[in-house]
Order: structure tokens, then sequence, then C-alpha cells
């Protein structure tokens, strides 16, 4: 069962609307609609796995949480300096650059998540 939670801003305040028994498609529709400003935090339940996007506008934070471990999307593999301000859940964070992903590449990773695609991504995994 897949579940979204979808955040929508209202200055300080935050409006949650939630999406039971949800579908991949469902969750790219919220995920298209974030907009890094009043839309920039959707969570999807699936399984034991929370699956956090923050962001928008093409630039996307990535994070899964299970049991055990987190694992953070990376765009590249390589080692990067360089650090992107994003909005997450109505707060403006700095991020190291590997950690910005595309709409496509979240896509990807939802199909693997939620579908058990077989796709290569690259992920930094951090034990709890």
């Amino acid at each position: 069962m897949i579940t979204i939670y979808e955040e929508q801003r209202k200055g300080a305040a935050a409006d949650t609307t939630e999406y039971s028994h949800a579908s991949f498609d469902k969750c790219m529709e919220v995920i298209r609609r974030m907009d890094g400003f009043t839309r920039s935090q959707v969570t999807i339940r699936h399984m034991e796995n929370t699956i956090m996007i923050g962001g928008g506008s093409n630039e996307f934070i990535v994070t899964v949480e299970t049991g055990t471990t987190i694992h953070n999307l990376l765009s590249t593999p390589e080692e990067d300096d360089e650090f992107i301000e994003l909005t997450v859940g109505g707060q403006a964070c700095e991020f190291p650059q590997k950690y910005v992903v595309s709409l496509e590449l979240v896509e990807t990773a939802l199909l693997h998540l939620l579908a058990d695609s077989s796709t290569e991504l690259h992920w930094e995994m951090i034990e709890k």
C-alpha cells in the first residue's frame, strides 16, 4: 500500500493532504505540483519505507528511511564541494550538489522503490 502526504505551506503553518491507497501515477502527479515554495515536501510511505522528497521546480532531494538505514539519492557518485539552496518543508537549506536530482531521476527512483524495477542508481547509505 502507498500513502502520500502532500504538504502545502501557508506562511508559517502547513496543511497536509493524505492520499491513501495511492498509485505510482498519483505519486508523480503530487511531486510534479512541487514548486519549491508553497509545495516543497512530499512524504510517501510504502511497506516499511518512508520516502521523503523535498524541493521542487526540477531540483529535488530524495531520502529513504528504512528500519535500519537512511538512503540519500545521489545525482553523481563523485564528491562535489558546491552547495545548492533548496526549500524543503518551508525551510531554505543548503545541500551538497551531489544530493540535488532532477524530476526524471526522482521518477526512476520511485519506480525502483515502488514497483521493484531494476535500475542503476547511486545511493549514499547511513546506518542508524
